[in-house]
């Protein structure tokens, strides 16, 4: 006689195609903009402007988006602000806002050429 071999247990029924996942487990999953998107285009917009020969009003621009990721960190949680945390919060306030605060300050006691900015 032949022994048959055992036969695998079969796997558990598949949920029906149709089912929705339950409400919370798609608002976790659901993708944020990080923070730091919207602070950098602000930046190279005024990188930007810099360089079309507006220097001062271009580093006022760069100056406002330093000045809000600085904002943006000091309200956010630290797990929504993603790519702006670099150190402790206090740090990072401080160091983006001292560059926004000393790019305002390049900006305006800078002397530019009468025809720009």
């Amino acid at each position: 006689m032949t022994a048959n071999p055992p036969t695998p247990a079969s796997p558990p029924p598949a949920p029906p195609a149709s089912a929705e996942p339950p409400a919370a487990a798609t608002a976790s999953t659901r993708r944020r903009l990080d923070p730091l998107a919207p602070v950098a285009f602000v930046v190279a917009a005024g990188i930007g402007i810099t360089a079309l020969h507006h220097p001062r009003v271009g580093m006022w621009v760069a100056a406002g988006g330093l000045a809000g990721a600085a904002l943006l960190r000091l309200v956010l949680r630290e797990r929504d602000a993603g790519s702006l945390v670099v150190r402790i919060r206090r740090i990072d306030v401080v160091v983006l806002a001292g560059l926004a605060i000393a790019l305002g300050v390049l900006a305006t006691v800078t002397p530019f050429p009468s025809g720009s900015g």
